[in-house]
């Protein structure tokens, strides 16, 4: 075999094209290669970190450019990822953070060199819950906690104090009221 052959031939696996369409159900999508007269590909697997007993879901958009490994005869193959490109830019211009953002204008990220991890839902709902406890911050900005135990409430202020289930409580940004199944809320 020629020196440059297996390096044509592993250039020719690799193929960059267009999501036209999405099996949501079986995390497969169809991808029309430019460089192929537009040809599409039939179903290729989009290759993902888990899928046994932990798993991981996230399916290339419709119009997203990807990068696929396919075989000899562009028969059949794999969508190995997404690229950036001059339409689609990266979000955040650093190697020291991690993030997401979504089509809502939701995004996670965490900052290495600052030690931070921030998470913004606008106009969304964020619910966190761990053995029967739940803590919910609703679009309107309301903040519900739901405790089959005792709720702490602790801080750096001079304020300490107990309320009791249905009490009503005055803080500096006005008045709420206390619902719990434990009978005692704790201010520390």
């Amino acid at each position: 075999m020629p020196a440059g052959a297996a390096e044509s031939r592993a250039t020719q696996m690799f193929r960059v094209g267009l999501v036209k369409t999405q099996d949501v159900t079986n995390g497969r999508v169809r991808v029309a290669f430019p460089d192929r007269d537009q040809m599409t590909s039939w179903w290729l697997p989009v290759v993902v970190p888990k899928t046994q007993t932990d798993k991981a879901y996230w399916i290339p958009d419709v119009g997203e450019q990807v990068v696929c490994m396919m075989d000899e005869r562009d028969e059949d193959g794999a969508v190995l990822g997404a690229i950036y490109s001059e339409v689609d830019t990266t979000p955040v211009q650093s190697a020291d953070k991690v993030h997401w953002s979504f089509k809502d204008g939701s995004s996670l990220e965490y900052d290495r060199a600052a030690h931070s991890l921030n998470c913004s839902l606008p106009n969304a709902t964020v619910t966190v819950a761990a053995s029967g406890a739940t803590i919910a911050i609703d679009a309107s900005g309301n903040v519900i906690i739901t405790s089959g135990g005792e709720i702490l409430l602790g801080g750096q202020s001079a304020t300490r104090g107990v309320a009791r289930l249905g009490d009503s409580v005055v803080c500096p940004a006005g008045t709420g009221t206390i619902t719990s199944a434990s009978a005692i809320v704790k201010a520390e």
